[in-house]
């Protein structure tokens, strides 16, 4: 199943280079290069201030984020940033692969269809 899906995502991305654009096609593109942006841009956000919220704290008003043993404090709307970043990397994390492949799936049953009624 995952060397089929790989076989899928390849020729999805051939056939975009080509100019050969399918709306599905864009759309698995989209939703992967979406994926990617979330889960890159919350380690270089958590770079950038210090670290991240889900392994910091709040202490009597003030916020603090962790990466691993160095604590930094930041403000509140940073910190509620690098929170909600967090909970979407991990929910993107699995999504992402999961997403496509049945995307993929989808995109692939409507094509036999399509040929089985040609």
């Amino acid at each position: 199943a995952i060397s089929r899906f790989c076989a899928i995502i390849h020729q999805r991305s051939v056939n975009l280079v080509k100019g050969k654009r399918n709306k599905n096609d864009v759309f698995l593109t989209l939703w992967i290069a979406f994926g990617v942006i979330v889960i890159l841009g919350f380690f270089v956000f958590s770079m950038i201030i210090g670290g991240s919220a889900g392994l910091g704290y709040q202490e009597n008003g003030l916020y603090f984020v962790r990466d691993h043993a160095e604590v930094v404090e930041v403000s509140k709307i940073l910190w509620e940033i690098s929170n909600i970043w967090g909970i979407l990397f991990w929910i993107f994390i699995p999504l992402t692969p999961i997403g496509a492949f049945v995307i993929s799936n989808i995109q692939e049953k409507i094509e036999q269809r399509k040929n089985r009624f040609e």
